[in-house]
Parts: C-alpha cells; sequence; structure tokens
C-alpha cells in the first residue's frame, strides 16, 4: 500500500483492499460488478481510501440488512443524495436573513 500525492490518500491494489476490509473477493468482485465501487485510478486498477470507506459500509449494510449487493448500491446512493440535500440544507440556513421565501398555494380542482 502506497501514498498518493495527488489524491492526499492511499492507494491500493484489489488484494489490498479485500485484506484492509476482511470481505471475500468474490462479494468485492460484486461490488465492482455492479459499480458499487469503482477503480480510482483506473489505468492501474488501484484503489483509495474512499474506495475502502465505501466497501466497509456496505459490508455493515449487508451484515446488518441482510441486503443484497444491488440493494447495497441504491442504499449507498440514497444516503448520499440525503447528505447533499442535508449539505444544501445547511448553506441555505445559513444564508438566513438573505434569502427571501415566496409561498404559492395552487388550488387544484
Amino acid at each position: 500500500m502506497q501514498h498518493s500525492n495527488e489524491f492526499n490518500d492511499i492507494i491500493m491494489t484489489l488484494d489490498e483492499l479485500i485484506t484492509a476490509c476482511g470481505a471475500e473477493p468474490s462479494w468485492v468482485m460484486a461490488l465492482i460488478e455492479e459499480n458499487v465501487i469503482e477503480y480510482d485510478v483506473p489505468e492501474t486498477k488501484q484503489f483509495t481510501g474512499y474506495q475502502l470507506a465505501t466497501v466497509r459500509r456496505a459490508s455493515r449494510l449487508s451484515r446488518d440488512f441482510e441486503a443484497s449487493v444491488p440493494a447495497i448500491g441504491l442504499i449507498l446512493e440514497l444516503l448520499e443524495e440525503v447528505e447533499q440535500l442535508r449539505q444544501f440544507k445547511r448553506q441555505w440556513e445559513s444564508q438566513g436573513s438573505n434569502t427571501q421565501v415566496i409561498e404559492i398555494n395552487i388550488d387544484v380542482d
């Protein structure tokens, strides 16, 4: 495992990723096939700490909810969207007095 100056992160091979997360190789390959994780450095087929964190999170989802690999992909995508919405909400709330809200009521008969 080496550190990347470009990404300011660790760079690891598939075998190192599998060892670091303690998962079965076939399960990690299924995550790659379902695009739950992707090679962060595609030309050399290497991963960073971000993918390691994703695999560990996927492992917890699999263990805690007995979720399939496709379900894990969907759950992780939805969790990411929720976090983005929360971040947007925090930014919007921090602007507070600079933002005006206009409410419109539409009656549909």
